[in-house]
């Protein structure tokens, strides 16, 4: 007798990027996984292009995993050179057998000069299906969470300006003994140390102000900012861009290797917590549990309410007082704006943004268990869209954790 071979279960990747167009492309993947009763990926690579993007998009681009991460998909964030072999790398892993990707909206002339992450998609897919569809804006979607720009302090610029001066007392003492272009050398490593140390604006200053330096102290005519031979001016020029280039690029060296440090303490913290929750038993043990864990890793007050026979939201966990200071009918408000929702009301969302309390849902399965309940004491831990991601996956653990505690409570009264 033949054996009969069982029937390979179709999963299914979609690419999202920054674009506003991801969100109908991810609906697009979603019905596509419906229909097939497929498992599917929401995979975004985050390649060296996508550090230069402006805060927004990448914003943009967190919140579109959000989206597919509340539509069922999972959630996948990659990193290389190129995006087309990242996906299809993950595939192969995961024995996905169809991708999804956005058409390219890019001019004629781009698509010439340049190469196109979807063509190499297509043709490095071999026996994997590449769905190509079009990514025409829907309704515009704003983000469920808006990253407050970092304001840079004005002690960072008096330290850029410090660095400029060390730069140049170091070039006077090397002028009389080696040539202008080493000069230059020196400048450029005091922007890139204004850079790392101040941030972007007071390395843009410095960029210009050495430029200046260099000018009215070592080209001759020296102590002036006439210039008699035309060729410096290219070289001024050079070095400005060349300046602000290395500002940009090592400012955002800085800001990976912050993510990164901030991802491995995501795993730490996740890993810590789920631990925690699965050796401990009851409600409100479980909710001791969580509260006293993310308080720490967040460094904030916490409290968590969870609804009543009523639907009323009372404190069920943690010191209720030192989160809701004032005004306790309008927080409970908001708290319960978050609850009928399912989304993060409170500090910098779309509903009550200059509040000084964050509220993120219980999300289980099928229902909402409750609200947690944030007061930072640093509302700056929250500028970067990980650290909200991490706080919604460690939500998301203590509503597993509950959603298991009241199936097994029924269990037992049955």
């Amino acid at each position: 007798m033949p054996e009969i071979l069982a029937p390979i279960k179709d999963k299914l990747v979609v690419c999202v990027s920054s674009s506003a167009n991801s969100i109908k492309l991810i609906n697009s993947a979603k019905g596509i996984a419906d229909d097939l009763q497929a498992g599917w990926f929401a995979v975004y690579v985050e390649d060296p292009k996508a550090l230069l993007l402006p805060e927004a998009e990448r914003n943009r681009a967190a919140d579109n995993l959000r989206f597919a991460e509340q539509l069922g998909g999972t959630v996948v964030t990659l990193n290389g050179r190129s995006i087309a072999a990242e996906i299809v790398n993950f595939a192969r892993q995961r024995n996905v057998t169809k991708i999804v990707t956005g058409k390219p909206r890019d001019s004629r002339w781009k698509s010439i000069l340049t190469r196109n992450p979807v063509d190499d998609l297509v043709r490095m897919s071999g026996e994997i299906d590449v769905y190509v569809l079009t990514g025409e804006p829907g309704e515009p979607r704003e983000a469920t969470y808006h990253i407050r720009a970092k304001e840079t302090q004005w002690s960072d610029y008096g330290t850029g300006l410090l660095f400029l001066a060390l730069a140049t007392a170091l070039c006077f003492l090397i002028y009389p003994h080696l040539d202008l272009s080493n000069l230059i050398m020196v400048y450029l490593l005091g922007v890139m140390v204004t850079a790392i140390e101040c941030g972007r604006g007071p390395a843009a200053l410095v960029s210009l102000l050495s430029v200046l330096a260099f000018d009215f102290f070592f080209v001759p005519p020296r102590f002036t900012l006439r210039v008699e031979d035309a060729q410096y001016i290219v070289t001024f020029i050079v070095m400005f861009l060349v300046a602000l280039v290395i500002s940009h690029l090592t400012t955002r060296m800085r800001q990976q290797a912050d993510v990164a440090r901030l991802q491995e303490r995501q795993a730490a913290a996740m890993h810590g917590l789920s631990g925690k929750l699965a050796s401990t038993r009851g409600l409100e043990k479980i909710l001791e549990a969580a509260v006293q864990y993310l308080s720490e890793i967040f460094d904030c007050q916490i409290a968590a309410l969870l609804p009543d026979e009523k639907g009323n939201l009372n404190a069920a966990s943690g010191d209720l007082s030192s989160v809701l200071q004032k005004d306790i009918v309008k927080e409970m408000t908001v708290a319960r704006s978050a609850y009928n929702s399912g989304q993060m009301t409170g500090w910098g969302t779309q509903t009550a943004p200059t509040n000084e309390i964050l509220y993120v849902p219980f999300r289980a399965a099928d229902s909402i268990l409750g609200v947690l309940a944030l007061r930072p004491g640093d509302p700056d831990r929250f500028l970067l869209p990980e650290q909200i991601r991490l706080l919604e996956s460690l939500a998301k653990q203590v509503a597993l954790a509950l959603e298991v505690e009241h199936l097994t409570a029924a269990g037992r009264s049955h």
